[in-house]
Formats: structure tokens, C-alpha cells, sequence
């Protein structure tokens, strides 16, 4: 992340989305850390229920880490989770053109709808864990202005089954997509990055990514570095209507021993001008390195905003130089 801007959206305003970019692009210098994604989400929040599901390919190197975990309240290591079943290094062959991703774990993502409704399904009798989910589209994606990555709000229905329990599916979760950019694994000097969605009904989404405001005094000042740009990227969706954010200012209380977000407390301001207070609590988390030079907190948070609840994802990065040195402040 210190050299590249693949998760700003420097141009301003929106792109444009085609029904394609659903699929598989392949495009991009063609460097070792050139990226593709597709992530997928649902939840169950009053089991305190939260699924991440993934697929990085690295089209370059010819290689796939894809999977799914699903984890049930507050978890110290991402095999503490109910399930956990990513795998690394697959051939692209599990991708195909991206209109039916299908993993050797039988996780399968498969395109409907381009855009519009995509289905899940995933079934490990050993582990006694099944997924049957269809995921359909609020509204068209939400489009960065270099038009190589998408948010898109989704209603989730279906089932799930989580060692043994079954679970209704019934929820609004934010999917992201991305092509065509290097993501440099390299070491970054910063403090966490934390990126969050919310939804609060049809009629109100948002996404913001962004480091802790260093005027609300997080753990980390006076230890780390304030970086030279706080807020990177975010959006709301107000009754169908697309706006960017164009400030925000965050600060995130995290546990002592771990440094895991426990609440996330954000004031951000539209490009018309409207303003939003909204806090979250975290009430089902776990880890994953995604890669070896990181650690990504992972969690569902319950937001209030000004006394309406929503629900929303957080995922926030460390690196190893903001975790080394709070370590040494104990």
C-alpha cells in the first residue's frame, strides 16, 4: 500500500459498469503482484454470524487463494472460526472465465445475473456446514472513477447450515470486485487501515476507507507516523442516489493485547453536503493474514446511526512495524 493507490479512488466521482465486469478480465501490467478479486459476504446478526467469502487470482503468476470461513462471535484465530476453508496456490482453472468460479472445496460462485444475482453454494458433510445463498442487487455497482473496481449492495437470502445448526439468511451486505492492479505486498510503515460498509435498509448504504484520525488521539500516536493522506476512499447510497464522500474522520478503540477493533466511532460528510455520525460495535471477529507481510482483523459490526440499527463489515490491515512497536508499549 505505501506505493500504490489501488484502494483511492484519486479520480473523484463515479465510473461507468458494463454487464462484463462481472467476469474475468485478465488485465493490467503484467507484474508479479498484479491482482483480481471478487469478495462476497452475508451475515446472520442475531447468531452474531458472519461469512467471508473470496477469490484472489494473481493473473501474472497463474494463481488462485480462494475460499470461505464462517465464524460465529469473537474469535482470537481464524482457525477458531466454525469454518475455515481458503486454500492457496489453485490453478486458474477454478476461475474459468469468472461466470462460475467452482473450488475443489465445492465452494461455487455462480453468475445468474451478470451484476444483478449471483448464487453460493458450499457443502462439507464432514464439517457439518452448508451454504445455499442467493445474492441479488439493491442497486448497480458503485463504480470508482478508474473503473477497475466496484462496491454493490446485496439482499442475501437462502440457508445456511453451521455445524449442524440451521440459520435463515436474510440480510443486506456490501460485495466488492477488482481487476487490473498491482497490490505490492511490501512493508508499510502506517498505522491500521481500516475499510467498513453499512447498510441500514435500501435506503441507506456506505462504505469509507481510511487510517484513525490522529486529532481524536489513537492508540498508536506519538508511536507511529501520521500518514500523509488519512482518508482514501468511501461512499453513500441514499435512496438509490450515488454520492462520494469527500471528508471523513474515524477513531477505533482496540483491545490491548491483540489491537482488535472493538467499536468504530466515524464522522464523514458527503459531496452535498450531508453529514453522518455513525458508530459500530463488533459482534463477531476473527484474522486472517490474507498475506504473510499483514494481519486483517475481519468483523461484522452493528451500527447505530442516530438510533437506527445496521449492520456492515470491517476489515481493517496491520502492518508489522504499528504491532511490533505496540507491543513494546506494554
Amino acid at each position: 500500500m505505501s506505493d500504490t493507490d489501488w484502494n483511492s479512488n484519486l479520480g473523484q466521482g463515479f465510473g461507468k459498469h458494463v454487464a462484463e465486469d462481472e467476469f474475468y478480465h485478465g488485465v493490467g501490467e503484467p507484474v508479479d503482484s498484479l491482482t483480481e478479486t471478487w469478495f462476497w459476504n452475508f451475515h446472520v446478526p442475531e447468531a452474531g454470524i458472519n461469512c467471508f467469502a473470496y477469490c484472489w487470482v494473481h493473473p501474472t503468476l497463474k494463481v488462485v487463494t480462494s475460499g470461505l470461513m464462517v465464524y460465529q462471535g469473537l474469535k482470537a484465530s481464524h482457525l477458531e472460526s466454525e469454518l475455515f476453508e481458503i486454500r492457496d496456490y489453485m490453478s486458474m482453472d477454478v476461475v474459468g472465465d469468472g461466470s462460475d468460479i467452482q473450488l475443489p472445496n465445492s465452494m461455487r460462485m455462480q453468475t445468474i445475473v451478470p451484476l444483478e444475482h449471483v448464487r453460493m453454494t458450499f457443502d462439507d458433510p464432514q464439517r457439518e456446514t452448508s451454504i445455499n445463498v442467493d445474492m441479488r442487487a439493491v442497486g448497480v455497482p458503485i463504480m470508482r472513477a478508474n473503473n477497475k473496481h466496484f462496491e454493490q449492495v446485496m439482499h442475501v437470502t437462502g440457508d445456511l447450515v453451521l455445524r449442524g445448526k440451521a440459520h435463515k439468511v436474510d440480510c443486506l451486505a456490501v460485495r466488492d470486485r477488482s481487476w487490473g492492479e498491482p497490490r505490492p505486498e511490501n512493508h508499510n510503515p502506517a498505522p491500521p487501515y481500516t475499510w467498513v460498509t453499512g447498510t441500514f435498509g435500501e435506503d441507506f448504504a456506505f462504505n469509507v476507507g481510511s487510517h484513525d484520525d490522529p486529532d481524536r488521539d489513537p492508540d498508536w500516536k506519538g508511536v507511529m507516523p501520521v500518514p500523509a493522506r488519512i482518508f482514501n476512499d468511501g461512499w453513500v447510497v441514499v435512496n438509490g442516489e450515488q454520492r462520494r464522500v469527500r471528508n471523513s474522520s474515524k477513531i477505533t478503540v482496540r483491545t490491548l493485547d491483540r489491537h482488535s477493533p472493538i467499536t468504530h466511532d466515524y464522522s464523514f460528510e458527503d459531496e452535498k453536503g450531508d453529514i453522518y455520525h455513525i458508530k459500530g460495535k463488533l459482534i463477531a471477529q476473527t484474522v486472517w493474514g490474507g498475506w504473510s507481510n499483514t494481519t486483517c482483523h475481519l468483523g461484522l459490526v452493528e451500527w447505530d446511526w442516530d438510533g437506527r440499527k445496521g449492520y456492515g463489515e470491517s476489515q481493517e490491515v496491520q502492518w508489522n512495524d504499528y504491532v511490533w512497536k505496540m507491543s513494546q508499549q506494554k
